[in-house]
Parts: C-alpha cells; structure tokens; sequence
C-alpha cells in the first residue's frame, strides 16, 4: 500500500493498494450526506458495477451510466448528469463517485463542481492513465466542437482511491494508452526508470503521481510550473482531435513527445546521444509513432489550443531526459520546425 497527500486548495489523500482492504477507511468517510452518484461508462458498468454496492448500503445510491470514449464528454452528457442529480434531489451536501477512467473523472469532475456550486467528489480511477495522471490533481472538462477540454474548472476531489484490481480486466489497449502517460513522466523525472515502466505495479503509480503532487503542490491553477505536465499534450491533443478521437489520448501523448523531441533537439542543438536516449525511452510505450496527418493540419488545431497566448504557445521540450523545460514558441516557428522535421 501507499499513500500520498496532496495540499492544494483542497487538502486530501491518495490511496493505491491491491485489494480493497482500505476502501471502506479511505472513502466512506468523504462520502458525506445521504445520497451518492456514481458517475460511470458502460464497460466499467459492465465489469464492476457491484463492486461498489456492498459498501455503500448505508446510502441512497444512484448510477448514472454514459457511453465510452471521449466523445461522451459533451455538453449533452453534463446536462444529463446535472439533471439527473437535481431530479434525483441531490443537495450541496450529497456526494458524486467518478468511477472509471479519464473521461469519466473529467465529466464527472466537472459535473460535480458546478453542481449547486460544488459538491463533494470522490474519485475511484479504473484504468492505468487515470490512476497515473488524471484522477489527481483537480482538472475537470468537458470538450467543445473548437476542441478538447475547453470547458472546465479546477476542482480538487475529497479523496482519491487507486485499487491495481481493476487493472486485471483492463484490455491491453488501454494498458498501452495509460504507458502514454507513464512514459511522459519519466521524460519529466529521472525518478521513473525504464525498469520501473516494466512492471505496472502500485510502486509505478506512486512514482508518476508523486511526480504530479509535487507539481500541483507548487502550482494547482497551472500558471507556472504545473504547465510541465503538458508534455507531448501541445501536438498530442491535435492528433486526437484530427483523428476523431478514434486515437486514444496516450497513444497521441506519445506521438507528440515525439514531435517534442524533434522540436527540443532544434531549440536546443542536441547532440545524438541525447536524442538516442529519449527515443530509446519512448520505445517503451509501445505505441506506433506514425502520423497521418500534415503539419498544416496539426498547426491548425494547436490554434484553437487552451495553451495557445496570442500567436504564441507554451510548449514543453526537453533538454534531456529528466530535464524539461517550458518555452514560449510563436505560432509560425513552432509550424517551421515541424516542417522541417517532416522535410
């Protein structure tokens, strides 16, 4: 078992264990008043829509179910869970369980956040990227039509609950989604090592979001350093966006940190040896690094990018592995470089 606290705006802990030994200490107590919401998707439904219910027979509980994948986190969606909690009664003192992966913390999240202006949200993360990155540290969305999580607040959860359990069940395909985003912390810390990503394990997990608890910590509303967890995210949210979310988003996370490497060893001037080495991390998320869609294409999604400030982006590159660094890239440079990558 371990254990992390995070100290944002909010001051809560991090449980990750095998077995559910520890649920009923580390959640039920931040379940507070009488009714609870678990928000999930039809698959988790589908795999672990029990699990839950033997503990929480002291309340009223009501499910609300969306279809996978990120097309679900649409505004449609978030009026349904907003409606469906009104009608259902739920106070400001009632509670909402994000139980699934990161569409579902996201939506959820946001959900409860606005709802009655904010209610009491706990997060049960069910798939490797959720439980490395998304379920901690308060980002909720939904995606617009302009783009992918446009919509949004920070919003820390009481509490955060990581059970390795539901990894048996996880297809391999969203193993390999979830490496997108290990991979990405171990280009941000040398704490992570090509050992640790060998063993998908509850010390791996402890490793990555102690990484992101240090950073949230220090920076929750991403106005400084928290920025550094958008590596690969700048051109790997364009590809997800170009693909139709048909890519999953680790797999595009690790298709941008290749570009992030291109782009690094030009701002730069890295030598090969450095650049060998990043690439020889990157080989560990066994994901396809091909992209099918040009840089005209690409430069025309990070445009309408969150991380966008005027004609200029913030972008994330690397001066080695463990060593990132935050740069401000114009538009039409950063459009350059990707150009003469692909040249």
């Amino acid at each position: 078992m371990f254990e992390l606290e995070v100290s944002a705006s909010k001051t809560y802990k991090i449980t990750i264990e095998k077995g559910f030994s520890l649920f009923s200490e580390r959640v039920l107590p931040y379940l507070v008043g009488r009714n609870v919401a678990i928000i999930t998707d039809d698959i988790v439904d589908k795999l672990f829509g029990g699990i839950l219910d033997g503990f929480l027979e002291n309340k009223r509980v009501v499910k609300i179910v969306l279809k996978h994948g990120e097309k679900s986190k649409n505004a449609k969606n978030y009026l349904h869970i907003i409606n469906a909690l009104a009608e259902n009664d739920f106070t400001r003192e009632d509670s909402v369980i994000a139980f699934g992966g990161g569409v579902i913390g996201d939506i959820a999240g946001f959900a409860a956040s606005t709802y009655m202006r904010g209610i009491t949200l706990v997060a049960v993360p069910t798939t490797l990227l959720s439980m490395v990155d998304s379920s901690v540290g308060g980002k909720t969305a939904i995606d617009l039509k302009a783009g992918k999580n446009l919509c949004g607040t920070f919003y820390q959860p009481s509490a955060v609950y990581i059970n390795t359990e539901f990894l048996k069940s996880l297809p391999k395909k969203e193993i390999k989604n979830g490496l997108g985003e290990v991979v990405k912390y171990a280009f941000l810390s040398d704490t992570v090592k090509k050992s640790d990503i060998k063993n998908i394990d509850e010390n791996l997990i402890y490793k990555c979001l102690k990484i992101k608890r240090d950073i949230v910590n220090e920076d929750e509303k991403e106005s400084g350093v928290r920025a550094l967890l958008n590596l690969g995210h700048t051109v790997g949210h364009a590809i997800e966006k170009l693909s139709g979310y048909k890519l999953s988003h680790g797999a595009c996370v690790v298709k941008g940190l290749r570009y992030s490497i291109e782009v690094s060893k030009r701002l730069f001037d890295l030598d090969g040896k450095t650049v060998n080495k990043m690439y020889a991390l990157l080989k560990y998320a066994k994901c396809d690094l091909s992209v099918n869609f040009s840089v005209d294409e690409i430069a025309e999604q990070i445009i309408a990018d969150k991380k966008r400030q005027g004609d200029s982006v913030k972008f994330v590159a690397i001066k080695d592995v463990g060593k990132p660094e935050i740069v401000k890239i114009h538009l039409s440079k950063l459009k350059e470089m990707l150009n003469d990558y692909e040249s």
